[in-house]
């Protein structure tokens, strides 16, 4: 589910069972609130429902709007009577100059213990044109065996990053691409083995492609 999918979910789905008399189960406990001051208006929404499968859904919404600008999150939580549980959130928060975020995560953890969780972001400043981004996931199996990477680019006027990571199981490399604004470019990559220590390389070239001096 895409974040602002989420963050429906969360801030009006169940005040729209609310609105049209629907009933909620017998456990449900909903609370919300309203607000409005000096031109700017917050509101939440939370609660916990029974989520069809034994167990309950917690969920919450959150919105603030103001000359500045607005955000707003949402998140549900369910838990079941096997023991698994999952997550889901979402974020958005824009500026009033055009800047934004948008962030998303979500996790589950499967009754046999083994779980999976990924997230995503990214954002950028309208007035220098700078962006960021990142995303990563994770996944555990029912013996403890895991995985994970994670992945993040960012630019602006003063260069451009790129990054990744990944590791398992007492292992991991980080590989990075840094560009600096007159063009010169540093590669480099890191490794880790448990029992063997740590590795590095890199190298710097020019805006040609000619290799340089650098110090990594």
């Amino acid at each position: 589910m895409n974040m602002s999918c989420t963050i429906r979910l969360a801030s009006f789905a169940f005040v729209c069972i609310l609105a049209t008399g629907t009933a909620l189960p017998a456990q449900a406990r909903v609370h919300g609130f309203r607000a409005q001051r000096n031109g700017s208006t917050a509101g939440h929404v939370g609660g916990t429902v029974g989520n069809g499968q034994g167990g309950l859904a917690h969920f919450r919404g959150s919105r603030v709007s103001g000359p500045r600008g607005t955000a707003a999150h949402g998140s549900v939580t369910s838990a079941n009577p096997d023991g698994s549980i999952s997550h889901r959130g979402g974020t958005r928060i824009t500026g009033s100059n055009g800047g934004s975020f948008t962030g998303s995560n979500n996790y589950t953890r499967n009754a046999d213990g083994s779980a999976q969780g990924s997230f995503q972001r990214s954002g950028n400043n309208a007035t220098t044109g700078a962006s960021y981004g990142s995303s990563g996931n994770y996944s555990r199996d029912s013996s403890g065996n895991w995985n994970a990477s994670r992945q993040t680019t960012t630019s602006g006027t003063r260069g451009s990053y790129a990054g990744s990571t990944a590791a398992s199981n007492g292992t991991a490399t980080h590989d990075s691409t840094i560009t600096n604004a007159a063009g010169d470019t540093y590669t480099g990559q890191t490794g880790y083995t448990r029992g063997q220590g740590v590795t590095h390389t890199g190298s710097c070239t020019d805006p040609s492609g000619h290799t340089i001096p650098c110090q990594h």
